[in-house]
């Protein structure tokens, strides 16, 4: 079997515990002596380097709901601004429209002189026609009745005073 002094693993060596008590001691002494003042400005430094950041992030935010009070303020503005736009464009549309519909109105109304003009031009053209069927069928009539060629232009002439004698009675 093996044999394990148990007890003496248990309980350390006062020699080697005072040892390290020793060393320990020595080392604390010598950290105190050259690495305190350096350590403390390290700590105090960086405290302050927090306390700085810590600052700078209140500045951000109260600038950053400055910035949001703003920018609320601006859309705000730019939506009554908007309104006034729409409206503007709704005013110039329906006054826009109502000169389109003057025009269309106008427009329509010379066509229909137009037209009218032209119906009278071909009534017009259509009684001259007529006037002069009337004075070829007479012309052929008498013609046929008469039977002489030698005086049909003296014939033309009275039936074409007849005709119109006829027209200008109506």
């Amino acid at each position: 079997m093996i044999d394990v002094d148990i007890v003496g693993q248990l309980i350390p060596n006062p020699i080697t515990m005072f040892t390290q008590l020793c060393s320990t001691l020595v080392l604390f002494l010598l950290m105190r002596k050259y690495l305190w003042k350096s350590v403390k400005e390290f700590l105090a430094a960086r405290g302050a380097k927090m306390q700085e950041d810590l600052t700078a992030g209140e500045q951000a935010r109260l600038a950053a709901e400055t910035d949001r009070a703003e920018a609320a303020a601006q859309l705000k503005n730019a939506g009554s601004k908007s309104e006034e736009i729409v409206a503007a464009a709704v005013k110039e549309a329906a006054s826009r429209k109502e000169e389109i519909l003057a025009d269309a109105a106008h427009e329509a109304e010379q066509v229909k002189s137009k037209a009218r003009e032209q119906m009278a031009a071909e009534r017009e053209a259509m009684y001259s026609d007529m006037q002069k069927e009337m004075v070829e069928v007479a012309m052929a009539a008498a013609g046929k009745l008469l039977a002489k060629e030698s005086g049909e232009d003296l014939d033309r002439q009275a039936i074409d005073a007849f005709v119109k004698e006829a027209t200008d009675g109506e």
